[in-house]
C-alpha cells in the first residue's frame, strides 16, 4: 500500500513538473509571429479589462522582406523613432520585443521604398 502511494506521489510530482516546464519553460513567442517594426508614432494608451498598455498600428516586416499592416498591443510604451523586433501572439499581444539598431538589410531595402 505504501509503495502505491509513493508511486502515485512521484507520478503526480512529475506531472506537475511537466506542466510547469511547458507553461513557463517554453518561450511563449515560439508560437508568435516575428516582425520588424519602425515605430514612427506614439502608441494609443488602452485600458481594457485586465490589460493596460499601448495599441500600435504599424507596417510590420517579416524576415523574408514581405510586409503587412499589423495592429498589436504592448504592455510597455515603445520609443518613437526606434526599431524593434517584436513577437506578436494570436491575440495581438506582444509576447517579446527587442530594440534593434537597424533593420536587416533585406528588410531595410523594402522599408525604404
Amino acid at each position: 500500500m505504501k509503495n502505491k502511494k509513493g508511486l502515485l506521489l512521484i507520478l503526480a510530482g512529475l506531472l506537475v513538473a511537466l506542466c510547469v516546464v511547458f507553461e513557463y519553460g517554453m518561450p511563449s513567442d515560439a508560437t508568435a509571429k516575428a516582425y520588424f517594426v519602425d515605430v514612427n508614432q506614439n502608441g494609443e494608451q488602452v485600458k481594457k479589462n485586465q490589460f493596460s498598455g499601448y495599441k500600435y498600428t504599424l507596417k510590420g516586416y517579416k524576415k523574408d522582406g514581405s510586409s503587412e499592416n499589423i495592429t498589436f498591443y504592448s504592455p510597455d510604451k515603445l520609443e518613437k523613432n526606434k526599431k524593434f523586433k517584436i513577437h506578436v501572439s494570436n491575440n495581438q499581444l506582444v509576447a517579446n520585443y527587442k530594440q534593434v539598431k537597424k533593420l536587416p538589410s533585406t528588410i531595410q531595402y523594402y522599408a525604404e521604398q
